[in-house]
């Protein structure tokens, strides 16, 4: 195998890209009377971790002072800036609050909320569906997506939820169904991430590169002609080989793998040549 054009491969990988198709959507994550300034800067972190840039905080019960306090953006981590950079909202009048809230939605072409409830089908409101269901649509215009997360202590409200185009709820224990707030926004966004990105399989410095057909096809030469030496019977020969095709197909090898495993095959055949010389003499 040529070991430049792996070392190649290895310097130019990248474990996650993402998909042409999504390029023109983008995302708010909108935290809806957020409680606690921890889990805010924990959310600015996870948004880090998979490439959400906006977070819009409306009508939180922190404060804006905890909100980007030091203590906050420790949580935050390399998210800070996303902490710091987030446009807090605040209602302007209460007593028409979900008017308020039901007109801002409005700048976004579709809008997801998130709830712990719903698994009794009881609600019509929070009929659900899971985040693995979810259709990320596909537009040539640019969308805006919101991604709606509610208070730690009882999430989004019925009213709130009235105002979204789509519902998500994480399967859970049903004992305890209720996620920690960061915790459930890590989830969604994880699984956001999934659909709209290419993901190869990687390992941060030295990444996981699976073996190309041209490798493949160097192995399986290998192991013809080891059947083909072992005179195995010839109604049996393409059984075995496919038998062994098969199941390298379905090991999804590594180049790595792969190697070492060309290497035995072809030190075999090197071997039982030797023996068929030695036999001739």
């Amino acid at each position: 195998m040529n070991k430049k054009k792996i070392h190649r491969e290895i310097n130019n990988f990248q474990e996650t890209q993402l998909n042409d198709e999504y390029k023109n959507i983008s995302f708010t994550i909108v935290l809806v009377r957020p409680e606690h300034a921890g889990n805010i800067g924990s959310i600015a972190r996870i948004m880090k971790n998979f490439n959400f840039e906006k977070l819009v905080i409306y009508n939180p019960i922190a404060d804006e002072k905890s909100i980007k306090s030091y203590e906050a953006q420790g949580f935050a981590m390399h998210g800070k800036e996303i902490l710091l950079s987030a446009d807090i909202i605040e209602a302007e009048d209460e007593n028409q609050y979900i008017s308020g809230f039901s007109n801002y939605l409005k700048k976004f072409d579709l809008v997801i909320a998130t709830t712990a409830r719903g698994m009794r089908n009881t609600n019509i409101r929070r009929l659900a569906i899971f985040p693995e269901d979810l259709t990320i649509p596909v537009s040539e215009k640019g969308r805006n997506i919101a991604i709606l997360f509610g208070r730690e202590s009882r999430g989004l409200t019925n009213e709130e939820i009235s105002c979204a185009d789509i519902i998500l709820r994480i399967p859970a224990s049903n004992e305890y169904s209720a996620l920690n707030l960061s915790h459930a926004c890590g989830i969604i966004l994880y699984e956001v991430f999934k659909k709209i990105n290419l993901i190869d399989i990687g390992r941060g410095e030295h990444p996981v590169l699976l073996a190309d057909k041209e490798d493949r096809n160097l192995l399986y030469s290998f192991v013809k002609n080891l059947i083909d030496k072992l005179k195995i019977r010839s109604h049996k020969e393409e059984n075995v080989f496919l038998a062994y095709k098969n199941v390298f197909e379905r090991a999804l090898m590594s180049k790595k793998e792969l190697s070492l495993i060309t290497g035995l095959f072809s030190k075999l055949n090197s071997v039982l040549k030797d023996i068929n010389l030695y036999e001739h003499l």
